[in-house]
């Protein structure tokens, strides 16, 4: 709309004309004048700042619209900042940030993600240190499906529709092929599917495998030929079942907290002894119970599934600070992968040899 065409234009086409030079020219640190906004759109500078302070009583969108004053720039990060009147951005810088961090995560296509994050960073006014964010790199063995495998996973969760899919695993290359079956033919998998979500870096779909009676963590991006039942309502079961406490509502927070690393199998109590730090701990089990035994030696006691806690206990046996007191049973296995590792690890001669006859 061309400023001569506001002499006649309508009170709501001001307004909303008014909200898109605010959208579009301002942030927490650039703001613009009524004189110039009168100016762009025609009209006269009252005009313009009676519905300045209209808008800003009314917080239109739930965005606040108000003024920067020169002493509110006194440490402003950017260049060149400039007092004027503003709209608030849609997200906030730590908002931006979270967003953007969890897109890069998801390993999808690079040309993609990259116009993704640059919404967000213009939603949140800072499109300005968009180079700031480095540029971002297509996964070399990128599924080309899993952007549309998000639309339909997504469509599927809310309607409550049953999927059928290819699942993948990786080629000598890298290269992800279908799984198959002792005879070489492709399997095919149906499933409920109840959350997506990210875990150790990776995009999971937390779902119900009809060949399963418990749960399924399963990596998104090896989907292939995924299609959804067009019924609502066509789960096999619903989440609530596998809820330990029959009649309850599933509790994600709840469940999680117990895996450090998504899998099935039921969570337990596990009696653990750690020296000198509790960052092990509290870094994967927030509903831990800790008590203090001298200035370096704590005991502890987790409700976590016994095979994720293996794992996660053996990634610190480096460092030596944990001992697993109970269950006997992941002792156990511990000494059992432990004497494994050393006899794997012992024979350096025979290690030597195999180095050089290839």
């Amino acid at each position: 709309m061309v400023a001569s065409h506001y002499a006649t234009a309508s009170t709501a086409e001001i307004v909303v004309s008014i909200l898109e030079l605010l959208d579009r020219n301002t942030d927490r640190e650039h703001g613009i004048t009524a004189v110039w906004i009168a100016d762009q759109l025609g009209v006269t500078e009252k005009t313009v700042r009676s519905h300045l302070h209209t808008l800003q009583a009314m917080q239109p969108f739930g965005r606040k619209i108000g003024r920067i004053e020169r002493k509110d720039l006194e440490h402003a990060e950017s260049a060149d900042p400039r007092p004027g009147w503003y709209i608030e951005p849609i997200f906030d810088t730590a908002q931006m940030r979270l967003l953007t961090d969890g897109v890069v995560l998801s390993r999808s296509d690079s040309d993609y993600l990259q116009e993704l994050i640059a919404k967000v960073y213009a939603f949140a006014g800072q499109s300005n240190q968009l180079g700031a964010f480095g540029k971002i790199s297509t996964p070399r063995n990128y599924n080309r499906e899993f952007l549309n495998n998000i639309e339909l996973l997504n469509d599927a969760i809310v309607h409550e529709r049953t999927i059928t899919f290819r699942y993948c695993t990786y080629d000598v290359d890298g290269t992800l092929v279908s799984r198959k079956d002792a005879d070489g033919n492709v399997k095919s998998y149906a499933a409920d599917p109840y959350r997506l979500m990210y875990r150790n870096g990776k995009y999971y779909l937390i779902c119900h495998m009809h060949q399963h009676d418990n749960l399924s963590y399963l990596h998104v991006e090896r989907f292939r030929d995924l299609s959804v039942n067009e019924s609502d309502h066509s789960l096999m079961r619903k989440l609530d079942s596998f809820n330990p406490e029959q009649g309850a509502p599933f509790d994600w927070d709840k469940h999680m907290g117990k895996r450090p690393y998504p899998m099935d199998g039921k969570a337990i109590p596990i009696h653990l002894r750690i020296k000198n730090t509790l960052e092990p701990i509290y870094d994967w089990f927030d509903t831990a119970q800790v008590t203090r035994l001298d200035a370096c030696t704590y005991d502890v006691w987790i409700t976590a599934n016994e095979k994720a806690t293996l794992w996660w206990a053996l990634q610190y046996a480096d460092d030596r600070i944990i001992e697993v007191l109970s269950p006997p049973s992941l002792r156990d296995t511990l000494r059992r992968d432990g004497e494994y590792l050393a006899s794997l690890y012992a024979d350096v001669e025979r290690i030597s040899t195999v180095i050089d006859a290839s």
